[in-house]
């Protein structure tokens, strides 16, 4: 078989071979049809379910190749305005009926006869869309959708003069690793300026953005945004409450690991306190090592290392690079950071990402590749609704896949810089807990507190660092510290996915675990779980994959020691 053709588009049941969604007007004969179609049998009602999903399936690429060519080009003002349109536009016309046809399939006496094992998940989250659907917040999400864009626009416009050269704030972290700390005290003043020049224009508009979602939260019949946005992200499994168990479980078993680490690191560099600029740089000070200096490299050593763990996932990748599914360098006018969507309709991913040319940008296209590796698991999955799993469980394959990469860095990597690069790894799993509960107990602040000033915004950021913070000074850098939030993509375009994260890595260092025991079973567990896509609730994908579901970090008191113990090994 051909790269071409390892995974061919699904043939059309329900909708016309010259189908293409433009706009509301050529989609709105399809749902009509839906409408009003009988379902006097229990075959019809499957049948239109499926051709609904169909349909679905090809408004959600387009606007997913909509959003995708958008983040790519923040300068491109017709992007712009085509994914503004379809968020302004097509969804608020397409909300209502969505609404009503979840009715028509609650409503269906032959509802009752399907087969629950199947139609469990299906019949579940029709409930939740019926029960948060208010039409009074349809035009507020497509105020919000502008708002995010605007985000994007500000954030990808982002770039600095170094060295006589015009970088993006992501290639500006290669100098982060410099051995030189006047460098990267001098890089790291840099982006923080930078970013220091659009704080005023980032804090006006979360503003807007906070009074809207209390707004949504108000018409939803919820006493706030927090508890409305955990019911909107289908959070059967988990509450707020078990997330702020997460939080002090962090405290308890994550933060004396990690000042070990970042009094370990203060020691092997001669410094009297570590500084903000003072965390990526190697502990034998070596020079900043750059794995690759383009894409096609970058794919390569990718791909070299998915090679050890499972053949089939370095094809996968290399399929994706052959088949134009990949934009991953840094450039002037991209929106930053980095992730993976999928074109429903044909069924495959694509990876966006913001890279300069370190280790940990290998790292993020691994993570991306994780993602990308479940969608192609779970494509045959019907309805297509099942295509995507809860995000607790996403985030299991993408991280997963960072942390059985990272047992084979000394195959692609010059002894020392694997050894480098494990012990980046190991810290960093340690330090994502951290920064994962600093961002969510902010979240939860925010929302909590709705008439908050500014000022308070700020000093309740402040608190909710240094409660998760172990061994950096911010002595003079008081003023900077303030609006460090503003770097989080996630605060202002996709409010309280965040958690995820640190459920997922705890997951994550599970599989990592059963690898080191056994890769051959704990890869095909891992496998199973991925091709059950969202079919099953989080605790049933957890098992198929051979872990366990633990939202209040409870397995942490166990796993974070073993993540110790590697760390002292790569430390000798």
């Amino acid at each position: 078989m051909s790269f071409s053709d390892r995974y061919p588009a699904p043939s059309r049941r329900y909708l016309p071979s010259d189908f293409e969604v433009l706009d509301w007007s050529n989609a709105q004969p399809f749902y009509t049809e839906l409408t009003d179609r009988p379902l006097d049998t229990l075959d019809a009602l499957e049948t239109w379910v499926f051709d609904r999903s169909e349909l679905d399936a090809y408004v959600g690429a387009e606007a997913s190749r909509r959003m995708i060519r958008a983040a790519r080009f923040t300068d491109d003002q017709e992007a712009e305005e085509k994914w503004l349109a379809f968020e302004t536009e097509f969804i608020p016309q397409l909300s209502p009926v969505s609404d009503a046809l979840d009715h028509r399939f609650l409503d269906c006496p032959f509802r009752h006869d399907l087969d629950n094992h199947k139609w469990e998940i299906y019949v579940r989250d029709s409930e939740l869309a019926v029960e948060l659907f208010c039409q009074e917040n349809i035009p507020l999400a497509a105020e919000e959708a502008k708002l995010a864009n605007r985000f994007g626009q500000i954030a990808g416009a982002m770039t600095v003069l170094y060295q006589g050269k015009e970088l993006t704030l992501a290639a500006l972290g290669t100098y982060a690793e410099s051995p030189d700390r006047s460098i990267r005290e001098e890089t790291w003043r840099l982006a923080t300026q930078r970013r220091g020049q659009d704080k005023e224009t980032l804090e006006s508009l979360f503003e807007e953005m906070l009074a809207l979602r209390a707004q949504e939260a108000k018409n939803a019949g919820f006493d706030n945004y927090r508890d409305y946005k955990h019911r909107a992200w289908g959070r059967f499994d988990y509450s707020p409450a078990d997330c702020e168990a997460f939080h002090k479980n962090v405290e308890r078993f994550v933060l004396p690991a990690l000042e070990r680490m970042r009094t370990h690191r203060k020691k092997c560099l001669r410094l009297e306190s570590l500084r903000p600029w003072d965390l990526a740089v190697d502990l034998d000070q070596a020079e900043a090592f750059e794995p690759f200096q383009n894409e096609a490299e970058h794919v390569s050593v990718a791909a070299s290392l998915l090679e050890k763990i499972h053949s089939p996932f370095a094809d996968d990748l290399r399929w994706m690079q052959e088949s134009d599914l990949l934009d991953l360098a840094t450039r002037p006018h991209k929106r930053p950071g980095g992730f993976m969507d999928t074109f429903a309709d044909v069924r495959v991913p694509f990876i966006f990402a913001n890279s300069g040319t370190t280790h940990s940008d290998v790292e993020t296209l691994i993570h991306e590749v994780g993602h990308a590796v479940h969608a192609l698991a779970a494509r045959e999955m019907e309805p297509s609704d099942y295509h995507d799993a809860p995000l607790e469980f996403a985030e299991v394959a993408s991280m997963a896949m960072e942390s059985m990469a990272m047992e084979h860095l000394d195959s692609v990597y010059p002894e020392q810089e694997a050894r480098r690069a494990t012990r980046a790894s190991l810290e960093s799993c340690v330090s994502t807990f951290a920064w994962v509960a600093t961002i969510d107990a902010f979240q939860h602040w925010l929302y909590t507190h709705e008439q908050h000033t500014r000022e308070e915004r700020a000093e309740a950021w402040v608190e909710t660092r240094a409660r998760f913070s172990a061994g950096i000074d911010w002595s003079g850098l008081e003023a900077e510290r303030v609006y460090e939030w503003q770097k989080q993509l996630h605060l202002f375009e996709v409010p309280f996915y965040y958690i995820e994260y640190g459920i997922a890595q705890n997951g994550a260092l599970q599989v990592w675990k059963s690898y080191l025991d056994d890769p051959k079973a704990a890869i095909e567990r891992y496998r199973q779980g991925l091709a059950l896509g969202g079919s099953r609730p989080l605790p049933e994908l957890y098992d198929a994959a051979g872990i366990r579901f633990d939202p209040q970090g409870a397995c942490l008191e166990d796993l974070i020691p073993a993540l110790e113990k590697a760390w002292r090994a790569v430390n000798k």
